[in-house]
């Protein structure tokens, strides 16, 4: 039988990251907001891990949507994957870009 942990989390976890209680809310960037590190994920990412983990979709299904090879879909998942971590673990704001088509 499979737990989950919401609280303490599981038997032995030492919590070797240091995270603080954190809040990341989307802006567009004014004036007012400048933001000198932070990490860029492209709208492409985002639409692939949508599709997989959001919508729910396969690898196979989500690439033929996306009409891309299933190397080039993966490749692409995976990039939005360990951005989303760093800024995660690294406590950055993440900065969408729309790719020039």
């Amino acid at each position: 039988m499979r737990q989950w942990w919401r609280v303490q989390g599981p038997p032995g976890y030492q919590g070797e990251l240091k995270i603080e209680e954190s809040l990341y809310i989307p802006v567009k960037p004014s004036q007012s907001l400048v933001v000198a590190d932070y990490v860029e994920l492209y709208d492409y990412e985002v639409e692939a891990f949508k599709l997989v983990h959001y919508d729910g979709l396969t690898t196979d299904e989500a690439s033929v949507k996306m009409g891309l090879s299933k190397a080039t879909f993966w490749r692409i998942l995976e990039q939005a994957r360990f951005k989303i971590a760093r800024a995660l673990v690294e406590n950055k704001p993440i900065k969408i870009v729309v790719s020039q088509r």
